[in-house]
């Protein structure tokens, strides 16, 4: 039996998808890497336009409008900037962090539909070969369209030199890997259009400057500027190097915000401080061009001004550098932490609240395991970003809530007053909800360090749990109602099914 022209999984099977299909792989996985520029990226904009339309028929999306809703995406993509932004959260979605660049002379590419379109009218296969070949190629498809979008590694300022008209910066890795230049003081910053190889060449690969740490200025060999990795700052000495003065920098604090931040989203490693200066002669005096790194560069004008530029999808901008007191960085762990610091004070108050021994210990142990073992497990998932990283942080909020349930049950016996239960609820909402704030503070910028912040958590968490300490202790108990036993006598009763406790014997 043969299946009718156009059907989606004979579509997606015909050789000339199944060739796009592998032709993005090689493309987007290693000639990218190893010749960067526009005709490897407009390879991969002609094969994804072809795969693209039969991975929508296999959803049932009718063939031509599978053909226009490709068509329709991709020029939203490749001429707006909200295009772009929501390809890339999509990508970010599927694949992990991905960047989508805006880019009209992508739309050379769209003919690549017309030729979708023909392989759709000649799509013909058996059942047998079709269902082999779909369980081979529909997991290739969808990998090698993904591929499409996934963001290249962290992009790293590495070098920059001066041949006294252009300031040249290389970078490592990072999406539109090269040379980044400047040809007006450093104030704007372009890449350049690689010339196009004469046809029949092979490409070649050109060797790139040493990292230079130390720079002076041109006629001046005293005046001398230096970075010292991985420090993410620019040194000054005006004595030929004796001695060296900080003239820019961000503080500990905020390099610590910054390295947390692109640890978070590219991986262990990534973050890469101060790599190398260079002196550019200019009109007036001189400029000071640090690499940074991850941070992209830094820009000393004439007039001493010192700015810090990110990386862009032009090159560098100041817009594109990272902010210093609003980063996108999960907190998620010092939230669970606080919330846990806040079930410690609550318990401690419970323990002391308790003190005195009431006979039954049940409720009030199982609260101390079910915190210790919650607080074990939520650390363990916070502490690492597997798969199951999730659950655990789950499974330990929900031992924590057991935990407490079990201690507000354990403190019912001691007969406390209401303002006695109040504080000791409202001192731990109000501890946890404190070491919350700080670390909000820390990423704001207050305080600085990252270590400030714990110690103050620390200093938060004592003092709350002394609070309720003493809360408990110095809190009354509620009177007794009429006909009931006082909280003393009657706690066996309210464990032991309402037996009396035995009476003490008034001839001893």
């Amino acid at each position: 039996m043969r299946h009718p022209t156009g059907s989606a999984l004979a579509w997606l099977v015909h050789p000339a998808t199944v060739t796009a299909t592998f032709l993005l792989l090689v493309n987007d996985h290693l000639l990218k890497a190893l010749w960067p520029g526009p005709i490897t990226g407009k390879l991969s904009d002609f094969a994804g336009l072809m795969v693209a339309p039969p991975l929508l028929a296999l959803a049932r999306v009718p063939p031509p409008a599978a053909i226009a809703v490709t068509g329709l995406g991709f020029v939203l993509v490749k001429t707006t900037q909200t295009g772009a932004d929501l390809a890339s959260q999509a990508w970010t979605l599927l694949a992990g962090p991905s960047l989508v660049l805006a880019d009209p002379t992508d739309l050379v590419a769209l003919p690549a539909l017309v030729a979708a379109w023909a392989v759709h009218r000649r799509s013909r296969t058996g059942h047998a070969v079709r269902q082999a070949r779909t369980l081979v190629i529909v997991p290739v498809a969808l990998i090698a369209v993904t591929a499409t979008g996934q963001a290249d590694m962290p992009q790293q300022a590495r070098t920059v030199f001066s041949d006294g008209e252009t300031i040249t910066v290389l970078s490592d890795h990072g999406h539109g890997n090269g040379p980044v230049v400047s040809r007006d003081g450093g104030r704007t910053w372009v890449k350049p259009v690689p010339p196009a190889p004469a046809p029949g060449s092979a490409p070649t690969l050109s060797g790139r400057p040493s990292p230079v740490t130390r720079s002076c200025v041109p006629g001046d060999p005293a005046h001398c500027y230096r970075v010292v990795p991985p420090r993410l700052a620019v040194d000054e000495s005006r004595d030929g190097g004796r001695t060296w003065t900080t003239v820019w920098g961000v503080s500990k604090g905020r390099e610590e915000l910054l390295e947390r931040t692109v640890t978070e989203h590219l991986g262990p490693g990534a973050w890469q401080g101060s790599q190398a200066i260079v002196v550019h002669p200019v009109a007036g005096g001189h400029v000071v061009v640090a690499a940074n790194g991850s941070d992209g560069i830094a820009v000393r004008d004439a007039d001493g001004a010192w700015r810090r530029f990110g990386f862009s999808a032009g090159g560098f901008s100041a817009e594109g550098a990272a902010p210093l007191d609003s980063a996108n960085v999960s907190l998620t762990a010092e939230y669970v932490m606080g919330s846990f610091a806040g079930l410690f004070v609550f318990l401690a108050g419970v323990a002391t609240a308790r003190r005195g021994g009431l006979d039954e210990d049940g409720p009030a142990a199982t609260a101390y395991v079910l915190a210790a073992v919650g607080f074990f497990v939520a650390a363990m998932g916070v502490s690492d970003d597997g798969f199951l990283s999730p659950l655990f942080v789950a499974a330990g909020i929900g031992c924590a809530v057991a935990s407490l349930v079990n201690a507000a049950i354990a403190l019912l016996p001691a007969g406390r007053s209401a303002w006695t239960w109040t504080c000791l609820i409202t001192v731990p909402v109000f501890t946890a909800l404190v070491i919350c704030a700080v670390f909000d503070g820390w990423v704001a910028g207050t305080p600085d360090r990252y270590s400030t912040a714990v110690l103050i958590s620390w200093l938060t968490a004592i003092a709350g749990a002394a609070v309720s300490v003493l809360v408990a202790c110095k809190g009354g108990r509620r009177p007794a109602r009429e006909g009931e036993d006082p909280p003393e006598a009657g706690r066996d009763r309210f464990w032991k099914g309402g037996e009396d406790p035995a009476e003490p014997d008034p001839h001893r």
